[in-house]
Formats: C-alpha cells, structure tokens, sequence
C-alpha cells in the first residue's frame, strides 16, 4: 500500500494533464476542419481529410509540446 502511495501523482500534475489533453483535443477539432477546407480547396478534392488529419495532428502536436515546456519551465 506504501508504494503505490508513494508513486501517486499530486493533485496537480493530475489537474494538468487532463486539462494538457483536453487543450490539445480542443485545438485539433478547429485545425482538422481548417485542413480539411484548404487541402480540398487548394490541392484536391482527394486531399481534403488526409490534409485536415495532418493540420489537426500538428496543431495537437504543438498545443501538447507547449503545454509540456511550460509545465516544465514552472514546476521543475
């Protein structure tokens, strides 16, 4: 019982990753659908999900590294 006492996560390190994952879910939905319009727009009309998988990707990707870094850069 100690140990997995002692290998809980504080509270807010918990706080922060759901709200981490939520940020970065957030951030996908809008740039999926931005992707989605520009790349059937401007490239093909084939291209238009794989595109919106794309921008969405990056923009979760970058949500979630600047999250990481921030938390990081304040808690050590």
């Amino acid at each position: 019982m100690l140990k997995a006492m002692a290998t809980a996560k504080p509270a807010l390190r918990e706080r922060f990753e759901a709200e981490r994952r939520r940020s970065a879910f957030l951030g996908f939905l809008p740039a999926m659908g931005a992707g989605v319009i520009a790349a059937d727009t401007w490239l093909s009309p084939l291209a238009g999900v794989p595109g919106g998988l794309a921008m969405g990707g990056f923009a979760w990707a970058t949500i979630w590294a600047y999250e990481s870094y921030m938390w990081r850069k304040q808690h050590g």
